[in-house]
Formats: C-alpha cells, sequence, structure tokens
C-alpha cells in the first residue's frame, strides 16, 4: 500500500474504536438520508459485488499493518475498481480506493508506471486474502484469477495513526 514517507497530519479520528469529530445525527438528516434511500437509484454502488478481506502493508513502513475490507465492482474482465473500508461494521471509515488490473493491462503499462502497482500473488497464495463466507469451492477459481494482478492503492485516512 502507497502512501508518503511523511507522517501523517492527525486525523479526525485516531485508534480503531474513535468515531470522528461531530455531533450526532438530527432525526431530519436521518429522514433526508431514508427518502433518498428510497428515491435514488445508487447505481455505482449496487454494482458491487465481492467483499473481500486482507491485510495491507504501508510500502514506506513495512512494520504498519492494517485489516482491509474492499467491496469489488467489475468493470470488465481485466479491470476491478474497490472502496476500501478499515471494517465491515456498519460504521466502517473509508481508507482508500484500489484499482485492480489483469497481469495483462500491467504488462502493457509504462515502466515508471509498473512502480505503482503492487501484484497480489503473495496476498492471495499466503492466504491473507480471503473472501469471507464464501464457500471454497466458488471462491478458489476466482483466487486463482486474481493472483496474477496488480493493484494501485491510494490510502486516504491512516487509521492506525
Amino acid at each position: 500500500m502507497a502512501s508518503s514517507d511523511k507522517s501523517p497530519a492527525p486525523t479526525p479520528a485516531k485508534g480503531a474504536e474513535a468515531a470522528p469529530p461531530g455531533q450526532p445525527m438530527t432525526m431530519g438528516q436521518h429522514v433526508v438520508d431514508k427518502g433518498a434511500s428510497m428515491l435514488q437509484a445508487l447505481t455505482p454502488v449496487k454494482q458491487i459485488s465481492q467483499h473481500v478481506c486482507t491485510f495491507a502493508l504501508y510500502s514506506h513502513d513495512m512494520c504498519r499493518q492494517i485489516e482491509t475490507h474492499h467491496y469489488v465492482s467489475r468493470l470488465n474482465q481485466d479491470f476491478l475498481q474497490c472502496p476500501v473500508y478499515d471494517s465491515d461494521d456498519s460504521n466502517a471509515r473509508l481508507i482508500g480506493i484500489e484499482y485492480i488490473i489483469s497481469d495483462r493491462l500491467f504488462e502493457a503499462l509504462p515502466q515508471e508506471e509498473q512502480k505503482l502497482w503492487h501484484s497480489h500473488a503473495y496476498e492471495i497464495k499466503s492466504g491473507l486474502w480471503v473472501n469471507p463466507r464464501i464457500p471454497e469451492m466458488i471462491g478458489k477459481p476466482e483466487l486463482e484469477n486474481l493472483a496474477k494482478t496488480y493493484g494501485k492503492f491510494w490510502c486516504t485516512w491512516q487509521v492506525d495513526r
């Protein structure tokens, strides 16, 4: 996982149990959100078809490991996009975005761009990458395909600091 080599500025909430700062939602906001969920399609979000749990290391500090939950949308056979959260709880925090591409697309990238991507081979073959609640006979072929992919991750919130 790529991130700045600089120490991060303080984030709004620190630690795994901390909540972001701010007042609780008002009844009016709950009503607006319920109404919106009934009236709006949320089409891009509904394209999410998989939940993947894995652990990530910061590329500039390999001692820092965090649990990540990817919610995968498959744009085509060679390209996936994932919002990444710190848990699968209803109050999970968005901590990043990852694009995942096939080895075929990766090989076509310029060498300078390839340096910004990481292989998923070790993550998957070591058992760090899991599809929660998916039977192995269904998930295994998908994992074999994903072991040949590369990811580019943008960290938006260093929740471990």
